[in-house]
């Protein structure tokens, strides 16, 4: 691209590691300053940071459970305040419980909602009333999934129920803020490269393989130049769609 993002400011929920930690590194060389949440490994969040900031940018990392609505609103604040007024958000975070649906306990189908539909709301809320407030034109980008489509064959019914109600909010966030000039709009990934999927991979890979006229799974940093594009002035009219990046699985 032709850095028409830099100076602007982007907050990535879970963005540590996988397609997180790539969308992170990828508005970063666009000129972007991050800022990004962590839940459970500080050491990682830490030299992601680093590694952003050599490459010229603002960066902060923040602990922060996008289950709690403290937290959430704490995390939204301190990167406010370290880096300016956040202009790009993208929800990454989530958890995924595996199991058939007679394992899932109300308190792992509640938690999972909660961190994936949940604080993502609060996270849009809380920016998009700012962003109306001072008659700005921000950018939301929610990661969901094929599973919101298709589900999943390994048993993810949690996660995949999170991940529809993700494209549902985004339809209907991109209809109510669209007469203020913000953009929300969400990708679907396929399988792609991240140590939430390798375990299954190694196992599986034939089988999966067989299921994308692609013929291969994705690399985390495919996932992140859609999101800079859709975060960019070159995605100006683009609203409420949800971007297929499954390799040609999904074709809707």
């Amino acid at each position: 691209m032709k850095r028409l993002l830099q100076g602007k400011v982007a907050l990535v929920t879970g963005g540590s590691r996988g397609i997180g930690a790539a969308i992170c590194r990828d508005l970063a060389a666009e000129g972007v300053h991050v800022g990004f949440n962590y839940h459970a490994n500080p050491e990682a969040a830490a030299v992601l940071a680093a590694e952003l900031v050599t490459a010229g940018v603002n960066a902060v990392a923040v602990p922060a459970d996008m289950g709690d609505e403290a937290s959430v609103l704490n995390m939204i604040a301190r990167v406010s305040a370290e880096l300016g007024h956040i202009d790009i958000l993208v929800n990454n975070a989530a958890i995924c419980p595996s199991g058939p649906m007679e394992s899932y306990s109300w308190e792992i189908w509640e938690r999972t909602l909660r961190v994936n539909v949940t604080g993502a709301f609060l996270a849009c809320r809380e920016l998009a009333t700012s962003w109306r407030h001072r008659q700005a034109r921000g950018k939301i980008i929610n990661i969901v999934s094929q599973a919101a489509f298709l589900g999943s064959t390994s048993g993810h019914l949690p996660y995949d129920s999170s991940k529809g109600a993700l494209v549902s909010m985004t339809r209907a966030l991109a209809r109510e803020l669209g007469p203020l000039g913000i953009n929300v709009n969400a990708i679907a990934p396929g399988m792609v490269k991240t140590e939430m999927v390798m375990k299954n991979l190694a196992a599986k890979l034939d089988f999966y393989l067989s299921r994308i006229p692609l013929q291969r799974i994705a690399e985390p940093e495919e996932i992140a130049t859609i999101v800079t594009f859709l975060a960019s002035d070159a995605a100006s009219y683009i609203t409420g769609a949800t971007i297929d990046a499954t390799g040609g699985m999904m074709m809707h």
